[in-house]
């Protein structure tokens, strides 16, 4: 069992939001219902002053909460160890597995597991990249302070070759091709999302291929970022008509989305967005060699796959 406080200041985009509802899109892991009754409990201040079921936060506002004893959350610990040296260890990170501490999930992440309860643990390991939560693939670290602050700098510097696929919805009207639109935080979503943002978002280059048309309205593709904007891969191809399979935030709206979340359906083919960091290419830095790294395809996008073109075929 945990103990937990959050907290949190309101940005401009909630202003006007009841504090359960602010606190619901804030922290996703519980719904409106649950943050009213902790309302209700006393256990919620705004600005240091107990707030309750009528107030509505203003920009600025600090929210505080302190949480009763949780379980930590099950998460998917089914990684495994692609590559190891004294330097590197490369993970093949399963979707339903954040890559480090957030919310409830204080000790249910691969970081935390990795340092600490797994046998042998890796004390030493830090986040080189990091996935979504339900993202799958490629995760690389670092047992070593100055390689990882290289390594880091290749990423930021752009010269890591990242390779993805992606089950996306439709056809793209040109087989390959290269997205180029720049990316910033949604101003005025209850959700925190990213979007396209021509006047002040980031510079964002995606290089796409086909690999496969799947069925009439599914299509497996290669994805090659240049950039690493957070979420880049899923807000750009939303933004060109083909959202990834399975990617509620970025196939929803904000209500819609926090229904989805905590009341998703019990039956459906896949449960996360269709996305796998595929492989990776870098420089190492101490064997001073090129260093490729791979990872198959995550079981259930496989399944996904294997599915729905056999349900496609039955029917032709």
């Amino acid at each position: 069992m945990t103990v937990m406080n959050v907290s949190s200041k309101v940005p401009a985009s909630c202003r006007g939001m009841s504090v359960a509802a602010y606190l619901a899109a804030r922290f996703t892991y519980l719904p409106e219902t649950a943050w009213g009754q902790l309302l209700q409990e006393g256990r919620i201040s705004c600005n240091g002053v107990r707030c309750d079921m009528t107030t509505a936060v203003a920009r600025g506002d600090s929210i505080c909460c302190y949480l009763p004893d949780f379980e930590a959350p099950a998460v998917n610990l089914d990684y495994s160890i692609v590559y190891e040296d004294a330097w590197l260890i490369g993970i093949n990170k399963p979707a339903g597995l954040r890559v480090h501490s957030r919310g409830k999930f204080v000790n249910a992440n691969l970081i935390y597991h990795l340092r600490h309860v797994r046998q042998p643990a890796y004390p030493e390991a830090n986040l080189v990249n990091r996935l979504d939560a339900d993202t799958s693939g490629l995760v690389l670290l670092a047992r070593d302070k100055e390689v990882l602050s290289q390594l880091m700098n290749q990423f930021a510097g752009g010269s890591v070759v990242k390779n993805y696929l992606a089950v996306v919805t439709g056809r793209p009207s040109q087989a390959n091709g290269i997205i180029n639109m720049p990316i910033g935080p949604v101003k005025d979503a209850r959700v925190p999302r990213f979007g396209i943002d021509s006047t002040g978002g980031k510079t964002a280059v995606t290089h796409y291929k086909t690999v496969r048309e799947l069925t009439a309205d599914l299509t497996l593709l290669e994805l090659t970022p240049e950039t690493g904007r957070t979420h880049q891969l899923r807000v750009h191809l939303a933004a060109m008509g083909h959202p990834i399979a399975g990617d509620a935030l970025y196939s929803m709206n904000d209500a819609d989305y926090l229904d989805w979340l905590h009341s998703p359906p019990i039956q459906t083919d896949l449960r996360r967005q269709a996305l796998h960091s595929h492989s990776l290419q870098f420089f190492h830095p101490v064997r001073q060699t090129l260093c490729t790294l791979s990872a198959p395809l995550a079981a259930d996008m496989m399944l996904f796959i294997n599915k729905v073109t056999e349900a496609a075929e039955s029917t032709t």
